[in-house]
């Protein structure tokens, strides 16, 4: 499925799990069928990848990134996932964009009606450490 993109947008987003302990954000957007997500969105024309993710994830959950690493990409789908294991701020979301957020166990995570995109990073993240 092709999306329109928005004015300064490329076609790549970048996507990222705040992890807290044995615990991983999950973020349902605005008008999703009961979908689960994970924080992030489209990189903007002159953005690195990792600024596009710092600056989607402090406007979709109000959150600024303190440490962040990189942990793979999916050419074809055209997104870049990233472990986050710092940041600031308390959670405060976009309405426009997410209507709620759950903070679930990252081994039972899989067990909730997710998007192809949150499916993907936490399989990634599930061979790795941090």
């Amino acid at each position: 499925m092709l999306h329109e993109l928005k004015n300064g947008d490329t076609s790549w987003a970048s996507k990222g799990m705040f992890i807290k302990g044995d615990l991983i954000l999950i973020v349902k957007p605005t008008g999703s069928k009961h979908r689960y997500d994970i924080p992030g969105g489209k990189i903007k024309i002159g953005e690195s990848k990792e600024q596009g993710l710092y600056r989607e994830c402090l406007e979709e959950v109000g959150l600024r990134i303190k440490k962040v690493k990189f942990l793979g990409k999916n050419t074809e789908r055209e997104k870049y996932f990233f472990i986050i294991t710092e940041w600031t701020g308390t959670i405060m979301l976009q309405s426009e964009e997410l209507e709620k957020y759950r903070w679930v166990p990252i081994d039972t995570v899989l067990q909730y009606r997710l998007t192809k995109t949150a499916v993907q990073g936490i399989r990634l993240l599930s061979n790795t450490t941090y």
